[in-house]
């Protein structure tokens, strides 16, 4: 009797890892280092950069889950599923959300931004509606600066908001955006969450929820007994003291995802929304 052969329509079936996109910002330490140092073991393969490239894989499809701005996430809010447990946010002040002015704000100011971060930049236009009702001249620079003659405002984040903070804040008005944003909403700043494509999650449920635990776990471990880890990294990154770094850490950032986060996230769509910014 002849074997059986295998129908045409049937191929094997080859196991794809996940692709996971995680922000190489400072801030993102206490979740990555573990990752990096193989104190968590998930099978991914991770992509490191910027908030902004990052988003543009998961919209390409080059990436699985991971890692986002918040911005991103509101804008694409159909096609994304949060992981539960996880974000970057504060409830006072961020200390690397840094808004400088030489001068008063008014109309027409030229203001350089980072294109680093959507969430950051956003929130700096909805300050500048709710506060000043102006509309103010943005211009995109990789580095912004404040020292030149072409610029009347800079927004910093991340790594070099921590850096230049102490100068600039010595000849310019600075508000710390994650402070206004907390004082006058009563409600955490989410600036990132971790979130994966519905696409992939409808196929990969099981991993979904093992990486959604893993993740914690990496948390949990970076800012418990891996901290001291974390601080060793961050002070080569940015020179800063450890104390500073230990106060950015525990005191401002917050990355937990609960209930008043999520209402806080939902307060911030509300208001992107109500001044067209989304």
């Amino acid at each position: 009797m002849p074997l059986l052969s295998q129908p045409e329509n049937e191929t094997e079936v080859k196991e794809i890892r996940p692709r996971l996109g995680q922000i190489n910002f400072v801030n993102c330490l206490p979740v990555l280092l573990p990752l990096t140092s193989g104190q968590v073991q998930i099978d991914a393969d991770i992509t490191e950069d910027t908030p902004a490239n990052l988003n543009s894989g998961y919209s390409s499809g080059e990436l699985d889950l991971g890692a986002m701005s918040s911005f991103y996430y509101l804008s694409n809010e159909e096609d994304l599923v949060l992981l539960p447990g996880l974000s970057i946010s504060t409830k006072a002040e961020v200390g690397s959300v840094l808004f400088f002015a030489k001068d008063q704000i008014e109309n027409g100011c030229r203001i350089v931004v980072p294109a680093s971060s959507a969430t950051s930049v956003a929130l700096l236009k909805l300050y500048l509606a709710v506060v000043h009702s102006i509309k103010a001249e943005f211009y995109t620079n990789a580095k912004p600066d404040l020292l030149e003659d072409a610029y009347d405002a800079a927004l910093v984040i991340g790594d070099r908001a921590l850096t230049v903070d102490s100068e600039w804040s010595k000849n310019a008005e600075r508000i710390d955006l994650g402070q206004w944003w907390s004082t006058n909403f009563k409600a955490p700043m989410v600036f990132g969450v971790w979130a994966a494509r519905k696409t992939w999650r409808e196929g990969n449920s099981d991993t979904f929820e093992h990486l959604s635990r893993e993740l914690q776990t990496a948390r949990d471990l970076g800012l418990g007994p891996l901290f001291e880890n974390v601080l060793d990294q961050a002070e080569k990154r940015t020179a800063l003291s450890r104390k500073r770094l230990e106060r950015y850490f525990l005191d401002e950032l917050d990355y937990c995802l609960e209930e008043e986060h999520l209402a806080g996230l939902a307060l911030f769509k509300e208001q992107l929304t109500k001044h067209s910014l989304l």
